[in-house]
Parts: C-alpha cells; sequence; structure tokens
C-alpha cells in the first residue's frame, strides 16, 4: 500500500513475498525500502561525476539529496 509516495507492508506479506500487493490497515505496517545500495553521492556530486567522468567522493554535507 502506498501512503505518502512511500510503500508499506505487513510482517506477514513482508515474508510471503507479497509486498506489493498488501492491503492490511489492522496490523503493524513497515515501510519497504527501495532495491539496491543506498546512494552515498549528492545530486550535485553525482552529476559532475557523470559530466566531467571523475569520480570523486561526496564530502558536501547534504549527502543524498
Amino acid at each position: 500500500m502506498n501512503i505518502d509516495s512511500k510503500k508499506w507492508s505487513c510482517a506477514t506479506c513482508i515474508k510471503g513475498h507479497r509486498a506489493s500487493h498488501c492491503q492490511h490497515v489492522d496490523r503493524p505496517l513497515f515501510e519497504i525500502k527501495r532495491k539496491g545500495r543506498p546512494s552515498t553521492q549528492c545530486k550535485t556530486c553525482k552529476e559532475l561525476r557523470v559530466v566531467r567522468q571523475l569520480h570523486v567522493k561526496c564530502t558536501c554535507d547534504l549527502t543524498g539529496n
């Protein structure tokens, strides 16, 4: 179920691989995280990496934005 553009599901549906189709509202819900590794670079550093073809570590304070 989608709440505020985030995917939520109960524990039973997560264990049963039915997280996308969960419609339970009477059970405790858990947020479903996105697949893959979380981004470690901000949008600015990520764009610089594509444009300049540089691979540098992001040292900005706004990591993940």
